[in-house]
């Protein structure tokens, strides 16, 4: 008995941290001292590792029905619903700080609840449209020689007939599917053909009207029980209307999400639906469930498939061996759908081009402007790129995609090292250090599939216009590097202060480093300030700036990016896309400004305390400061030269260059559908930077 006293109040300790954390996210949510048809698991949900099908086999093993689970992204908690309280109850007491979810080695914490959430990404059991599964399309007998067709050695004759990936074994036939673009390369099909064994199948797909000719493109991929592929849609203009998957060896829950569900015409629909795939089962997408929906496996052990004999109306599925085929028909020419979401067609036609533009007018043409001018403030590596540099091995092959003006490059000369830039200007400045670089575009690397060790791009995608641009990119770096070669990728972050740390990029601002005291000084000087020269001091900051705003919209407006916003140099980003300032300073301003350096003394004989003590002294003290000042208030005569040099001097010409800043987690996202290792992902004085490692 105190054994028991013991651990529920232990049990009680848990569950009320985690009752705190609840009530913080969704205030709406209390708890209920009697039982409810809802309860809260404290400690199992989606940060936990814990997933549907543990949830339903804890819940099922007691033997009580139960109606809807929810799982929050990004929480360590769920919800689980019943039909009745009775049961609800019979459940929390039987598993509350006593049973165990599969693989956790902590019971679970519940208590009552209210209500549940509304899921933020509802799950439902039916077939998105367009989608058709043909149970027992095969027999028996051909799904034992299906399973035994296909040599699953370890050693693939090359890397286009197929490869073991990192969730599953493939093999491709006619063409091979390019699983970073979804895809394929229409110009270079295979030698391998569609084994003849599988004909008669084949004859079986048109008569049933299934597919209305023959296909030309099948890939076979190999899953064993825990293993996956990620969410995809196959592109439009590689592939024609239909897409069928046969099923062999064991079932499978096949995820759909619909690829634009927050769109208005769509904001209705559910975004997830779950389609089980049985074996021998033939699925048909077609249609928006072709075009419009994800389909994907979600790597686990077993599924949760719907059952109306059980008392849950699920089942707990173990998984088996499975083995897919799926064939495709390959489209001659692009797709003509015209739909602006999803369509790769449509947006090369139209998107392509203007991301184009923009980049050629705000990235290109502004870089071999200013090249000279950029090579100067670009000297100095920074110290986490340098160490991945130097740290790589004797003969190794390095590649610096958008390397500017090489500064990363010469550092380790025990590697073969190659750059390239799409700025021709940097180009020359490189040759003339002597390095071996090239003028290309990172989304077309010049260079043959697996041959560098290393690649590093940093400050380059972020250049790009288009996400799909951007993970074109990435997959450029991960097609040149071989197998087991490694990238690193640098990025600017919108988030350019982390706690109270300000990034580098905010501390060159001088407002970001004033002292405090000297803050206050200056705003006591500044009230004994004449109402008369007060108002020639704000008439003056007046001019200036609607100077600086006019020659900001000329620029903009002539470059056809007058939607973007430009962004304010040296203070936190409020957007993701804007245009980026670059104040060409060229050398001979300097010239220009010694030439004149006698013209700008003033001719009065009141003395300037503050300009002699800022050339004798680091600083004005304390005590200084306020004379000084006030000395400034006395005379102009010095004011008014300047105002005149400056009207009659030409203004510092401005570019503006396109930015993407990254949000933190936005680089991962854009390597998670390559086969790639992501090794390490961190933040680096106002960049987001990952390194990952191919592994096929």
């Amino acid at each position: 008995m105190e054994y028991n006293k013991r651990e529920m109040y232990k049990a009680q300790r848990k569950i009320k941290r985690c009752i705190n954390i609840l009530q913080s996210d969704m205030p709406d949510i209390y708890i209920s001292h009697t039982p409810t048809k809802h309860v809260f698991i404290a400690n199992a949900g989606l940060t936990t590792n814990a997933d549907e099908s543990s949830l339903v086999e804890l819940i099922t093993s007691i033997g009580c029905g139960l109606e809807a689970l929810t799982l929050i992204p990004g929480k360590q908690y769920s919800f689980a619903s019943f039909s009745s309280s009775d049961q609800a109850q019979t459940v929390l007491q039987a598993a509350h700080g006593q049973l165990n979810v599969r693989g956790s080695a902590s019971p679970v914490y519940m208590s009552y609840v209210n209500k549940v959430p509304l899921d933020p990404s509802p799950i439902q059991f039916k077939l998105p449209p367009g989608l058709m599964v043909l149970e027992d399309f095969i027999s028996a007998k051909e799904e034992i020689q299906l399973m035994h067709l296909i040599d699953w050695g370890d050693n693939p004759l090359d890397t286009a007939e197929g490869s073991i990936l990192k969730h599953r074994q493939v093999r491709h036939f006619g063409y091979e599917f390019k699983y970073s673009s979804n895809s394929v390369d229409k110009e270079n099909p295979l030698v391998q053909k569609i084994p003849p064994d599988l004909t008669p199948i084949i004859k079986r797909f048109v008569e049933q009207g299934c597919m209305p000719v023959v296909p030309d493109q099948l890939t076979v991929n190999r899953y064993l029980p825990g293993q996956g592929i990620p969410p995809h849609v196959d592109t439009h203009s590689s592939f024609t209307d239909e897409i069928l998957s046969l099923s062999v060896g064991g079932g499978v829950n096949m995820d759909f999400r619909h690829t634009f569900s927050n769109s208005e015409e769509t904001k209705d629909k559910p975004r997830h639906y779950v389609v089980y795939l049985p074996p021998r089962s033939l699925c048909v997408m077609t249609g928006p469930a072709r075009y419009e929906w994800s389909h994907g496996i979600c790597p686990r052990m077993t599924d949760v498939v719907p059952n109306k004999n059980s008392t849950t109306g699920l089942q707990l599925l173990p998984r088996e061996e499975r083995v897919s085929f799926t064939f495709r028909k390959i489209r001659q020419g692009e797709c003509g759908c015209q739909n602006s979401s999803v369509c790769d067609s449509y947006k090369k036609s139209k998107y392509d081009r203007s991301a184009a533009k923009l980049e050629r007018d705000h990235v290109l043409q502004v870089y071999d402007q200013i090249a000279e001018h950029f090579s100067v403030t670009r000297h100095k590596p920074w110290p986490q790129v340098l160490e991945f540099v130097c740290s790589l091995q004797l003969g190794s092959f390095f590649l610096d995609v958008g390397c500017g003006n090489g500064k990363y490059m010469g550092h380790n000369n025990q590697l073969f090292q190659i750059g390239c830039d799409t700025s021709s200007e940097l180009m020359k400045i490189c040759n003339t250090r002597g390095f071996e670089v090239l003028t290309c575009n990172c989304l077309q690397l010049p260079f043959r599939d697996y041959l560098f060790d290393a690649v590093v791009c940093v400050a380059v995608i972020h250049h790009l216009a288009t996400e799909e641009r951007r993970v074109a990119a990435v997959a450029e770096i991960v097609r040149v590097l071989n197998v087991g070669g490694r990238g690193l990728i640098y990025v600017w972050a919108m988030e350019q202060q982390r706690g109270m740390k300000r990034s580098t990029y905010l501390k060159q601002n001088k407002a970001n480093r004033h002292d405090t005291q000297q803050d206050e000084l200056l705003l006591h000087v500044n009230e004994k300030l004449t109402t008369s020269e007060q108002t020639l001091k704000n008439k003056n900051v007046h001019e200036g700036e609607n100077r600086e705003k006019h020659q900001v919209s000329t620029a903009v407006s002539t470059s056809g990016a007058s939607s973007l916003p430009v962004h304010i140099n040296r203070t936190e980003f409020v957007q993701q896309d804007m245009l980026v300032p670059w104040k060409l300073k060229p050398q001979r301003k300097k010239e220009a400004n010694s030439d004149n350096k006698g013209q700008n003394e003033c001719v009065c004989r009141i003395s300037h305390k503050c300009r002699d003590n800022r050339y004798r002294n680091n600083g004005p003290s304390l005590d200084k400061l306020q004379t000084s000042l006030e000395n400034m208030i006395v005379c102009n005569h010095s004011k008014s030269n300047n105002q005149e040099l400056q009207a009659e001097a030409k203004p510092d010409p401005v570019f503006h260059r396109y930015y993407h800043v990254f949000k933190q987690g936005e680089l991962e996202n854009l390597c998670s559908h390559l086969n790639v290792n992501v090794i390490k992902s961190y933040y680096d004085e106002g960049n987001w930077c990952i390194i990952f490692e191919k592994v096929s």
